[in-house]
């Protein structure tokens, strides 16, 4: 057990990854190069902070072992909503270059072809700080619209009976 700590943290000092305990916050600086990124969990496994936004049942922040797969995170988070658009998941990966201003990736990843092929390598393993971004299909967007449109033309049919009977007074 302390051989194992041992070796994660000496790791960590050749490749500037500072294990902390995973319940502590994860708290970024603003030279990407310097901030933890991989976390020492309960079981001793490394984690790493991870986003997920959208159409999931549970969005947010997790602290997952360094080798999960979109897919994992995906579960982790409750699965997708059922109005959530799986052909074009995002993940959003900022390059941990020491460039003043860091470029950012972003990959497209169809869950629906890999769910049907089976293919592992259309789903990507996840790094630290990646953010996956699922957003909702087109029906639900039309829904919302439609159902705003209909509040308003109630709203505009109350205002017309009453304007209409207190006319007729």
């Amino acid at each position: 057990m302390i051989a194992k700590r041992f070796l994660i943290y000496f790791a960590g000092l050749l490749f500037g990854v500072y294990p902390l305990q995973a319940q502590s916050p994860y708290v970024p600086t603003g030279d990407r190069g310097t901030a933890a990124q991989y976390f020492l969990g309960s079981e001793d496994q490394v984690l790493m902070p991870v986003n997920v936004w959208g159409f999931v049942q549970k969005p947010g922040q997790y602290m997952v072992p360094f080798d999960t797969d979109l897919i994992s995170l995906l579960s982790f988070a409750g699965g997708p909503r059922e109005e959530a658009k799986i052909t074009g998941i995002k993940v959003v990966r900022a390059n941990q270059a020491q460039t003043a201003a860091p470029d950012q990736t972003v990959i497209q990843v169809d869950v629906k072809k890999f769910l049907e092929s089976g293919d592992s390598n259309l789903i990507p393993v996840l790094r630290p700080g990646d953010t996956i971004v699922v957003s909702g299909t087109t029906f639900h967007f039309v829904s919302k619209f439609f159902d705003f449109a209909w509040r308003i033309a109630a709203i505009v049919q109350l205002y017309a009976l009453v304007d209409y009977y207190t006319r007729q007074d």
